[in-house]
């Protein structure tokens, strides 16, 4: 019987040690928020390749897979980010009245606004309007509204219209919210994305062990 140590690649805490069929130990170094980007950028491509074929039933299920990974990657770093600078007592009066309970849109916002007052930082714009299809699609009847440009009217946004996004505007939003995070973790600083690999070595020479194989799942 052998056993498999799950690890949570933030905290660098054993997270499961489970009883595997195989023998020995197997090491599994994870870290969801890195593999949700991962996941975005596949999906997208599939849901690309998808169209191009006229498979629009796998289209589909790509498009609502990769919008619902990037708001994940997206939601992960932002919450990290601004737990981090809440440590920071200039951030104080940027943070929202409830910041345990607020949105992603207004930790975005708090760390936007701190990071351009207090740092001097001058942050690619960060546009959230793909957002709300995300929430149509982790709620399904609910509807979102969005203002028009130039005008003072809104367009209501339900179901259906999740299937109208756009590949390649999928992709500038991921293109948009990937710059932003670069820029903001980089003067937090903050590490987006885990060396799992590195760290699943580590911990087993930390057990005295020498890796015999190492590779990403």
């Amino acid at each position: 019987m052998g056993t498999h140590v799950i690890i949570d690649a933030r905290t660098r805490r054993v997270r499961a040690s489970l009883d595997a069929p195989d023998d020995g130990t197997t090491i599994f170094a994870v870290d969801l928020i890195g593999d949700t980007w991962d996941d975005f950028s596949y999906f997208t491509e599939k849901a690309r390749a998808s169209e191009q074929a006229c498979e629009f039933t796998k289209r589909n299920r790509y498009v609502r897979a990769a919008t619902a990974a990037l708001f994940s990657h997206l939601d992960g770093v932002v919450s990290d980010i601004f737990r981090i600078l809440r440590g920071d007592s200039a951030f104080t009066r940027y943070q929202p009245k409830r910041p345990d309970f607020c949105s992603l849109k207004s930790k975005v916002l708090a760390i936007h606004q701190f990071l351009t007052d207090q740092r001097d930082l001058s942050l690619p714009v960060l546009s959230l309007e793909l957002k709300l299809l995300r929430d149509i699609l982790n709620h399904p009847t609910v509807t979102k509204s969005i203002s028009q440009d130039g005008s003072v009217g809104s367009v209501l946004l339900e179901g259906p219209d999740v299937y109208g996004i756009a590949i390649d505007d999928l992709k500038l939003a991921g293109d948009e919210i990937n710059q932003w995070l670069n820029a903001v973790s980089g003067n937090v600083p903050y590490e987006r994305f885990c060396d799992t690999k590195r760290l699943a070595e580590d911990f087993a020479r930390a057990l005295g062990e020498e890796p015999i194989s190492t590779h990403t799942f």
